[in-house]
């Protein structure tokens, strides 16, 4: 971040602390005052557009921004408070400009009083403010007779123009999501997505409570530097440099999940790691799967991959009534812990829970463990190959494998995902292609579960099939920034790529 104090210019006398506020509102008590209030990092047209239409409304335009201590625990920001305050106060539109040490403007609205308080168009759906700031705001500001204002000029995303065009402060902060030594994701501004669509989303998914079934995988990732080639087996020898373990398969989907709806009850086996409060767990079994990559420190090339024996001893009378829930996720990677006549049946018999279902080709099952084995789910998110190992047909174009997997499967919604060409959502008789969002990629590990779960809670809400693409593409493109499972989709998270690529 740009924070060096700026030397004194023309215009200081228009920065002011919040303690001035109430003078200034007694110095022009005739006059209609309008107050702004943001980050207002990268002052672009978007901004001016704003700036324009609030000082429309009144004699005076007070601009107030939030200041960095309040910021970089969400997102960052390029510039410091002292030179975001100087850049407002430099538009000839702008009369006062304070910096608010808090994350609201509930202060400046108290010491001003505006007539009027202006907000832009993505704060007009009011629900859609998770913060839940401008509810406060609004209140204050009614409660004295003033009035409560959205813009509706074009909107332009900050974050997005960070991303692109500069080179973000995210980057020293170890956050790789905004940082631009390469363009890391795809924009989608052609598409007419709307930011909103994503805040719905999220706001309908925060009510939902879900239950996830299948196998918790234990990715384990040993870090060597190879040396030579055995001299007795000629294979490859090594250093060992670090060795790490992180939770994958329904471990993981559980947590993708865990920061976007109200509770996760997960079905599985042997998870007893630190969990987020509104994560509970069955165990079926008390075994751990615990999968190990070899991987050259150097350059990231795999070497080699083992895998612990299959599920033995477990407990499937344990299962939960489906319809104790609004939508249950069967994650089947194919290692023993589920069996297929026994969701089958509770499919069949559940009357409201909506089910999806992913079922995971890998390298210890290939050709044995697929889709077809559940049948009546609403939702299937599925993989080229696990596709194609349906049909028993490779090379396919996509569209004709969605077309002749929805007639397979009968889903009321079915996505096939095709690794960097992106995924194909079809409901009925609605088609949907979106291209990945990725353009740069750290690991695809993980990149699936992290589509499946957030893709599950988009069908099951009812949102339109393009933001199940989306929903699930965002999660898939946070994933792929980092190497394996190291860490869930957060919310801010998701609501960054959102940003960058809408």
């Amino acid at each position: 971040m740009i924070d060096s104090p700026p030397a004194p210019f023309r215009q200081q006398h228009k920065i002011v602390p919040v303690s001035a506020l109430p003078a200034i509102r007694e110095r022009h008590r005739g006059a209609r005052i309008v107050l702004c209030h943001g980050a207002f990092d990268l002052v672009h047209m978007g901004h001016l557009i704003h700036f324009d239409e609030a000082r429309s409304l009144g004699d005076l335009l007070v601009v107030t921004i939030t200041a960095d201590a309040y910021i970089t625990k969400k997102r960052s920001v390029s510039f410091g408070q002292e030179y975001r305050a100087r850049q407002l106060a430099a538009l000839q539109v702008v009369d006062y400009v304070s910096i608010i040490d808090e994350p609201s403007a509930v202060t400046p609205i108290e010491a001003l009083h505006p007539d009027v308080y202006v907000k832009g168009p993505e704060y007009a759906n009011l629900v859609l403010d998770k913060s839940a700031n401008i509810f406060r705001e609004k209140a204050i500001v009614e409660s004295y007779g003033g009035q409560i204002h959205f813009t509706t000029g074009e909107t332009f995303s900050s974050t997005k123009l960070s991303h692109f065009l500069l080179a973000s402060p995210e980057a020293a902060q170890g956050n790789p999501l905004l940082r631009n030594d390469r363009v890391l994701f795809r924009d989608l501004s052609s598409l007419g997505f709307a930011l909103d669509d994503l805040k719905g989303f999220l706001a309908a998914a925060a009510k939902l409570r879900v239950c996830l079934l299948g196998e918790t995988i234990i990715d384990e990732w040993v870090d060597v530097t190879v040396t030579n080639l055995s001299i007795k087996s000629r294979c490859v020898a090594g250093l060992e440099t670090a060795r790490s373990r992180q939770i994958g398969g329904a471990g993981v989907i559980a947590l993708h999940l865990a920061g976007f709806v109200e509770h996760v009850h997960c079905v599985t086996n042997g998870l007893s790691e630190p969990l987020p409060p509104n994560v509970s767990v069955t165990r079926l079994a008390d075994d751990l799967i615990v999968k190990t990559r070899f991987v050259d420190r150097d350059n990231g090339y795999r070497l080699f991959e083992s895998k612990s024996p299959d599920l033995q001893r477990v407990d499937r009378d344990r299962l939960p009534d489906f319809d104790d829930y609004d939508v249950v996720l069967v994650a089947d990677f194919g290692h023993g812990l589920l069996d297929a006549s026994d969701i089958n049946a509770r499919i069949a018999g559940r009357a409201r829970a909506f089910v999806s279902a992913m079922v995971q080709v890998n390298s210890s099952n290939y050709g044995y463990n697929l889709p077809t084995k559940y049948a009546g789910a609403d939702y299937y998110s599925i993989n080229r190959t696990e596709a194609e190992l349906c049909l028993r047909e490779r090379g396919l174009p996509l569209p004709s494998i969605v077309d002749r997997m929805f007639s397979m499967l009968q889903p009321r919604a079915l996505s096939v995902t095709d690794g960097e060409h992106g995924v194909i959502v079809r409901r009925a008789d609605d088609v949907f292609e979106l291209p990945t969002l990725s353009t740069s990629v750290v690991d695809t590990i993980g990149c699936g579960d992290a589509y499946f779960a957030l893709s599950s809670l988009a069908a099951a809400i009812g949102c339109p099939i393009r933001i199940v693409a989306l929903a699930g593409s965002v999660g898939a493109a946070a994933v792929a920034q980092r190497r394996g499972n190291e860490s869930p989709t957060s919310e801010q998270e998701f609501l960054t790529i959102g940003k960058i690529v809408i």
